[in-house]
């Protein structure tokens, strides 16, 4: 009895470290896939007044960015210089193999402007570790159309309102306090709800 024990003992011993090694290297496999699969920058992006010849920069704009995934990967505000530099891991973008580089969508909110989206923001394109991007906001008129504004997509304004609503909301944006009734719905500040 105590041989089958002990051969019993063995059998499960040898197992749990064949076992172990394959989900060792299985593990190590999935880490170095991602490694290779992923960029790291950073991310810098300039936010001014679109009237002016040289725009004015608009400090405390909120910046988000998103992966191609959807995932919000990172917000910011920007400084007095209307600038903000943002650290971010995006996935490698499969449709340039001999580039290291990704892609993002950046929005942007400040109060007394309508939003902006730019749906194709590159990142590491230069093969330098960093992405930017440079944003022109409209001022909120009550003689126009005060809608966001957006860039590189070919979608229809009410599928872009959609989209911008989602992230307002996710991220926890509160609309501006705006008191023009023609300005309905208000657009999104850059202040977050408190959790």
């Amino acid at each position: 009895m105590k041989k089958i024990s002990v051969i019993f003992l063995l059998l499960l011993l040898s197992l749990t470290t064949v076992f172990y090694v394959n989900w060792e290297s299985s593990t190590k496999a999935k880490f170095a896939e991602t490694n290779e699969n992923t960029v790291l920058a950073t991310l810098s992006a300039k936010v001014t007044t679109t009237f002016e010849e040289h725009g004015t920069p608009i400090s405390n704009s909120r910046i988000i960015v998103i992966n191609s995934l959807g995932e919000i990967i990172g917000t910011e505000l920007t400084n007095s210089d209307g600038e903000a530099k943002i650290p971010i891991s995006v996935h490698k973008d499969p449709r340039f193999l001999k580039k290291n580089m990704g892609e993002v969508t950046v929005i942007a909110v400040a109060n007394g402007y309508n939003e902006h989206i730019n749906f194709s923001v590159p990142i590491n394109e230069f093969s330098d570790n960093t992405g930017s991007v440079s944003i022109p906001l409209w001022k909120i008129d009550p003689n126009r159309r005060n809608e966001p504004q957006f860039i590189n997509g070919s979608f229809h304004r009410l599928t872009v309102f959609e989209m911008l609503d989602y992230y307002a909301k996710k991220i926890g944006l509160k609309r501006q306090n705006i008191k023009e009734d023609s300005i309905l719905p208000a657009p999104w500040g850059p202040e977050l709800s408190p959790q």
